[in-house]
């Protein structure tokens, strides 16, 4: 498995269709990533046609809610096998 990291465009990734969310968890965070930015990069794969969510979905949500356009994503690379 190989990672690299790079900034994506948050139109370019699709979430894993978690919904469900306490609320006062979604506005902890917003007020953290106001605060502070986003800390932690969000992981993704990507899957042929899109970057898909494998680490951070709720920061993605959180970041799509304030209006952030771009994150830093680890994107990680699995080999085949075969």
């Amino acid at each position: 498995m190989k990672m690299s990291t790079m900034e994506i465009d948050l139109r370019r990734i699709r979430p894993n269709l978690r919904l469900i969310y306490p609320s006062e968890y979604i506005e902890d965070l917003c007020h953290s990533i106001q605060t502070n930015g986003l800390l932690e990069p969000i992981q993704v794969w990507f899957d042929g046609e899109a970057f898909r969510i494998w680490d951070g979905e709720k920061r993605w949500r959180v970041c799509k809610i304030l209006g952030i356009t771009r994150v830093k994503a680890l994107l990680i690379e699995f080999e085949e096998f075969g």
